[in-house]
């Protein structure tokens, strides 16, 4: 077993109380070039086995090539977690250490079908009508990292136009290299139109994605 027997109590205890209603979750994992992806499929069955409500499927990109391209699928492993519809949040590697806070936080914000975000946020995400992507590199060890995470995946949740990337920065050395990731978390928005590093508040974030979003709407991108 991954989780202890005092995390797996608690994690039933929080899922008891707060998780709303069912969440799907989508491993794409490969027994074969993925040194992780055994360990995301354990990690996973545990979480699912808590509570009846949550839902694993898990699938080879090199086998269901169907549903694989249908999500995106490009790297493992990849996790998707979605409600009665796909938000467009993906997971890219293993939530492990401070990580895995992630992964739970996300799957209780999903199974509530709304974001956790100000009323004055939510009026400016609501104009937002080409599609985003807010990428956000993490590491395991990062402590800063969930809190940018969990902002992505609140925006994404808000605006089906908004898609939340969360990449493991270790295990995806290349794309770090790409975006020149030398700290995190470090957030590139729609491939590098617009890029910041940290754990902003609220709405300093909100002002970067604005701005992504106008730099798109004048033709800048």
């Amino acid at each position: 077993m991954l989780l202890g027997l005092d995390v797996r109590t608690q994690l039933r205890e929080i899922f008891s109380k707060d998780l709303k209603e069912p969440v799907n979750i989508k491993l794409f994992s490969q027994a074969i070039g993925c040194d992780t992806c055994p360990t995301a499929e354990e990690l996973l069955k545990e979480v699912a086995q808590l509570d009846e409500r949550i839902k694993l499927d898990i699938y080879s990109p090199l086998v269901d090539r169907e549903i694989s391209a249908r999500y995106g699928i490009e790297r493992v492993p990849t996790i998707v977690v979605e409600g009665d519809k796909d938000y467009g949040i993906r997971y890219i590697g293993l939530p492990a250490g401070l990580e895995f806070s992630t992964l739970v936080h996300t799957i209780l914000q999903v199974s509530k079908r709304e974001p956790k975000l100000s009323e004055k946020t939510l009026e400016f995400l609501s104009e937002i009508d080409v599609p985003i992507e807010i990428m956000v590199f993490v590491t395991t060890s990062c402590g800063y990292c969930p809190a940018a995470a969990i902002t992505a995946v609140n925006f994404a949740i808000a605006n089906d136009n908004i898609k939340a990337v969360v990449v493991d920065a270790s295990e995806n050395p290349d794309l770090a290299q790409l975006y020149q990731v030398v700290g995190v978390p470090k957030i590139v928005i729609n491939r590098g139109l617009v890029e910041f590093v940290g754990a902003q508040p609220e709405n300093a974030f909100l002002g970067y994605v604005m701005a992504a979003y106008g730099r798109l709407k004048n033709g800048q991108a």
